[in-house]
């Protein structure tokens, strides 16, 4: 019966968010929460016809894969990538599954979705920071010193 040991000899800077496995890089990160509140636009559009939960969940659900699944010295785009990524997701979203109505109404809908915009950057920053204190990249002489003592 064999476990799943993590690799430990892998850089921090490289890892992802479960430790031992590789992380992805900034452009995959940003691809993944355009790909998934796109996932969501769509739902919308052919379910509801405009913007509702389906935007919501997929931009939420994008950009927190994204903080977790991005190597630990990308971390920062997938912190501040939430605005764009929204207004990137509601552009092309509009275009391609939803009557827009036009550059004033796709303007209007970009306002109405600041709460949504608000959380999914909150969540973010807030995976962000935990991954920033629980995983520096640098060892402190606190941590170095218990690892010579854990090898002796």
């Amino acid at each position: 019966m064999s476990t799943f040991a993590p690799d430990r000899s892998r850089p921090l800077a490289v890892s992802s968010a479960a430790p031992g496995v590789r992380g992805w890089p900034w452009w995959a990160a940003v691809l993944v929460a355009l790909v998934c509140t796109l996932i969501g636009t769509a739902i919308d559009g052919w379910v509801f016809g405009t913007f509702s939960w389906g935007l919501r969940l997929g931009f939420w659900i994008g950009v927190a894969l994204a903080a977790l699944l991005v190597q630990r010295r990308s971390v920062f785009t997938a912190m501040v990538q939430p605005p764009l990524i929204l207004v990137a997701g509601l552009l092309i979203g509009g275009l391609l599954f939803i009557n827009g109505g036009g550059m004033y109404g796709m303007a209007l809908k970009l306002i109405a979705t600041f709460p949504t915009m608000a959380i999914g950057t909150a969540l973010a920053v807030a995976i962000g920071l935990i991954r920033i204190v629980a995983q520096p990249l640098r060892r402190t002489s606190r941590t170095a010193h218990a690892a010579d003592a854990q090898r002796v």
